[in-house]
């Protein structure tokens, strides 16, 4: 397995980030700060866990980068639970002055302190040729039939 760097992953956040802020903008009502923001958190919320626990096992950001997430145990695609607890403490990662995200470099597998509670990691492989949006769609559909 070969583990992802920093500067691809940082990559896939910003284009990631870019997908999600577009349509946060608009619905948080454009300069409206605050429902900026709580839009862009329940988006990323229905966004970043669906996506990587889909068959692509990455957002469109990572998929474009190259790069998966998967069970650090056994090397497959991560369940909707997996992934729900490593977008929500990756916020940690962010809070805590970033030493979350600024430690994946130093560590052996490259993982950030959320990808260690979670128990993943995030290595290099082409996603398939998939549409996301179908992608996407049949995950929701997939998650709502568990709940």
């Amino acid at each position: 397995m070969e583990y992802a760097g920093f500067l691809r992953r940082f990559a896939a956040t910003i284009i990631d980030c870019l997908i999600l802020w577009i349509p946060s903008f608009f619905l948080g009502g454009g300069g409206n700060i605050p429902a900026f923001l709580g839009f862009g958190l329940f988006l990323g919320l229905a966004y970043k866990p669906i996506f990587e626990s889909s068959i692509l096992s990455a957002t469109p950001g990572k998929a474009l980068m190259g790069i998966v997430v998967v069970s650090e145990t056994t090397g497959q695609r991560i369940s909707f639970k997996s992934a729900l607890i490593r977008y929500l403490t990756s916020y940690i990662s962010f809070f805590v002055a970033y030493i979350g995200y600024l430690m994946q470099p130093f560590t052996t597998r490259r993982q950030t302190l959320h990808d260690m509670v979670a128990e993943t990691v995030v290595i290099m492989k082409e996603s398939p040729d998939l549409n996301y949006f179908v992608v996407w769609r049949d995950q929701v559909k997939d998650v709502l039939n568990k709940l």
